[in-house]
């Protein structure tokens, strides 16, 4: 019986267990620092096994992974060269669904040697748009065309009945890595030239995008393009963006949220016996906070009622009551209030969107754009559609690489694996995940 093992349980992990388990037939050892969440994941299935890794204790990974055919890192980038490490002393694969890390990219030579392979930026964004986008280029490549423009979006929203915040948003996954890649330089290119957004810049730089019987979002930079630009096989001359997509309101709310300084997660305050209203107040060097949402508003060179004096106050940020934790950073505050309205509902849903949108040029100077957008719901009562989107693909993956099916060595990603596409992308169908086709002749 084929075994893999995974490390980390968090929100994204279960639709990856049960695949392996239920679909596969494999062994699924878990590894986690709180053991008793990866026993929840397990759910008590014999075919799997949780696994305490207390302090990142190379010994008990090497236990893990010598016993295992793979294993996919499911943990905060800065753990994943723990787990390529281990990899690396017992001869196995690596997959995780990160972005690379120029501490993974370091391992290329060593892990060429070894003949062995780490396979990043597995999920939705980074991992599934890639797969949607090498589709279209590919068919414009086939058809002899030039690629003169790439727009790839990507989101996890709330779905439409769902939608009723007025943050426009809820978390499917881990807050701070939403808040952290909030704060992350992008760059894009327009006619081949780059244009870098500094990260605390990113909600200034946002536009409307119109998506066939979806409607208009919002989007803002996400990442830098430039390391796919040859991978994807575009000319240097090419507009290349990658954005995220939310809902109307989103960008102008964190803009004024990050004026406030609220995502601030390194200074350690004292909140002992203070109120959210004096918390709020201290943001903006008041005082008293008597008159706070005036006061709030003009720091903000915005009006009285505007749309972030009321989402604040929705919120709790002018409540007078105690704050909850007694110590902790700005963020923990935000999120403090956030995860106690911003949540999901067991029988509400979320949506993934993924939208490619390739503009080319044919023989004879026609114009055509190729659409292809990926919309799902996550199951009421039941797995998010983020949590399945970003478990999946490495999991589909993993099962490919057990069964040889995939034999590339070194550190690589979607763009730099061409191969890998196709097969993901057809099972992924089998779970409702598919990529609606639409061209435009111009």
């Amino acid at each position: 019986m084929k075994k893999v093992a995974i490390v980390g349980a968090g929100l994204m992990t279960k639709p990856m267990v049960d695949y392996f388990i239920e679909k596969c037939g494999y062994q699924v050892i878990m590894v986690n620092r709180t053991v008793s969440k990866a026993e929840k994941v397990i759910a008590g299935r014999t075919a799997g096994k949780a696994v305490s890794w207390p302090n990142n204790d190379p010994s008990i990974l090497d236990k893990v992974i010598s016993e295992v055919d793979i294993a996919i890192s499911m943990v905060p980038k800065p753990i994943h060269i723990h787990v390529a490490k281990s990899c690396l002393r017992n001869g196995k694969n690596m997959l995780t669904t990160a972005y690379e890390i120029p501490e993974l990219l370091a391992l290329e030579n060593e892990v060429k040697e070894k003949g062995l392979l780490i396979l990043n930026e597995l999920g939705e964004v980074p991992g599934m748009d890639h797969f949607g986008t090498q589709m279209v280029l590919d068919e414009v490549k086939e058809e002899g065309g030039r690629v003169i423009s790439l727009n790839s979006y990507g989101s996890g929203l709330p779905a439409y009945g769902s939608n009723n915040n007025p943050m426009g948003y809820k978390f499917s996954w881990d807050p701070r890595t939403v808040f952290v890649a909030a704060q992350t330089a992008a760059g894009y290119l327009k006619n081949g030239k780059k244009i870098d957004v500094p990260g605390d810049k990113l909600f200034e730089h946002f536009w409307y995008v119109d998506i066939d019987d979806l409607g208009t979002f919002e989007s803002y930079p996400n990442k830098d393009v430039q390391k796919y630009v040859k991978p994807f096989g575009l000319d240097k001359d090419v507009s290349f963006y990658r954005g995220l997509l939310r809902f109307s309101g989103y960008c102008n709310h964190m803009k004024n949220i990050m004026a406030l300084d609220l995502l601030n997660n390194k200074k350690v305050n004292n909140l002992g016996g203070k109120t959210y209203r004096q918390f709020t107040a201290d943001l903006i060097n008041e005082e008293s906070p008597n008159d706070l949402e005036h006061k709030l508003s003009n720091y903000l060179n915005t009006n009285y009622n505007a749309d972030i004096v009321h989402r604040l106050k929705w919120l709790g940020f002018f409540d007078d009551k105690p704050i909850e934790i007694k110590e902790g950073t700005n963020l923990d505050v935000l999120l403090d209030l956030m995860l106690n309205k911003m949540y999901y509902k067991p029988h509400e849903k979320d949506m993934i969107i993924l939208h490619i949108d390739v503009l080319a040029e044919f023989t004879g100077g026609r114009r055509e754009k190729r659409l292809a957008t990926m919309v799902v719901e996550g199951i009421p009562n039941g797995d998010s559609a983020m949590s399945r989107a970003v478990a999946l693909p490495p999991a589909i993956s993993a099962k490919l690489i057990i069964e040889g099916k995939i034999k590339a060595t070194g550190v690589l990603m979607p763009p730099t694996l061409p191969e890998l596409y196709k097969p993901v992308l057809d099972e992924l169908s089998d779970f409702g995940f598919i990529f609606k086709r639409k061209t435009i002749k111009l």
